[in-house]
């Protein structure tokens, strides 16, 4: 069996982690892989790095007949058996499309929950997500909470699955700490729905140094540029660290104290099984699948989404007793050792692909 993973772009994100883990799991099962990205980026090289043939075929919207007609040629030519999607609105509709174009089945993977356009337009685009969601003999939710918000669009609830991310297990690294004092780092990409305006207003109440770990890849540096400018307004400037990309987070995250995701949005966050492998408390926003992830006053601590003041408290709490923050990332530990591996994701996933052979 031969399968195409399509992703939504060549930066490193976890969508994009998990969707070469699944890859390297179908080779190491005796099938093969390959990657269809829009652009080219670090992902690539690691795809590549891994012995994985990527090509690229750019996409320009949903309407883009040529990005069509080149996704039906490569897939056709590399006679591919599943085209596995990891995209947003426009690279899933062209993918699903050109997959069952090219006689293929077609597995949509769903990181987070759909984004659509506001106003015009905004109908549009949910029908035809919705309409080609039934070209998939599967679509794989990362949550439950995804999973429901996806059957409240208009998915096909009988074709839904949640299959939680997984990661290997945590690597021994030796701890990197870019900041003195107590440490608090959110790995994220800079961007207003990964909340670092709100950490950074909590930061003005917390004695302790933050560490933003990600790059802007939205908005080119201007958001970052926002950030400096808040924190400086804050008196805050000289407690941040803008660390940018990363290629070391696990040895950043080892090395800090709490780690902290203030997101408006998320679908099961990658990077927070990460910082609970490395055996570290958790400061999130119950938002998505991360509540299926951290258990309120177990493995971290669950706040409201943009309330700094709630935020500064559960930090201020957590850096002023130790003992409870390390039971708290011990038990964090050991719930993604017991139940977010990423063996079992491979496992379940490969199976769907056998399901439906």
């Amino acid at each position: 069996m031969k399968v195409v993973h399509v992703v939504i772009g060549g930066d490193v994100a976890g969508g994009q982690i998990i969707a070469l883990r699944l890859a390297r799991g179908a080779v190491e099962a005796g099938h093969d892989a390959v990657f269809v990205s829009p652009s080219e980026g670090p992902f690539l090289d690691l795809v590549r790095d891994a012995g994985i043939p990527a090509h690229i075929v750019p996409v320009s919207g949903v309407i883009d007949p040529r990005a069509l007609v080149r996704l039906v040629r490569v897939f056709r030519a590399e006679r591919v058996d599943v085209v596995h999607t990891h995209g947003h609105f426009a690279v899933n509709v062209l993918a699903r499309v050109a997959g069952r174009l090219a006689r293929a089945r077609v597995l949509s993977h769903m990181h987070i929950q759909n984004a659509f356009r506001s106003g015009l337009g905004r109908r549009a685009q949910i029908a035809i997500d919705n309409a080609t969601a039934r070209l998939c003999f599967s679509i794989v939710a990362v949550s439950d909470a995804t999973r429901d918000d996806l059957v409240r669009q208009g998915y096909p609830a009988r074709r839904l699955v949640t299959v939680h991310n997984g990661i290997e297990p945590a690597p021994d690294v030796s701890p990197v700490r870019l900041a003195e004092g107590p440490v608090v780092v959110e790995v994220a990409r800079l961007a207003p729905v990964k909340g670092q305006h709100v950490l950074l207003n909590a930061l003005a109440r917390v004695e302790a140094s933050v560490v933003l770990v990600g790059s802007d890849l939205e908005r080119g540096g201007a958001y970052e540029s926002d950030l400096r400018t808040e924190a400086t307004h804050l008196g805050v400037s000289d407690r941040v660290v803008f660390a940018g990309y990363r290629d070391d987070v696990a040895a950043l995250l080892a090395g800090c104290d709490v780690f902290c995701l203030p997101s408006f949005a998320e679908g099961l966050p990658l990077v927070v099984l990460e910082a609970m492998a490395q055996g570290k408390p958790v400061v999130a926003t119950p938002v998505g699948g991360t509540p299926e992830l951290v258990v309120d006053g177990e493995t971290g601590v669950l706040v409201p989404p943009g309330d700094a003041d709630a935020l500064a408290r559960a930090l201020t709490e957590l850096l002023a007793d130790a003992p409870r923050a390390a039971r708290m990332g011990e038990a964090g530990r050991a719930r993604v050792l017991a139940e977010f591996s990423a063996a079992a994701m491979v496992e379940r996933v490969l199976g769907l692909y056998a399901d439906a052979a």
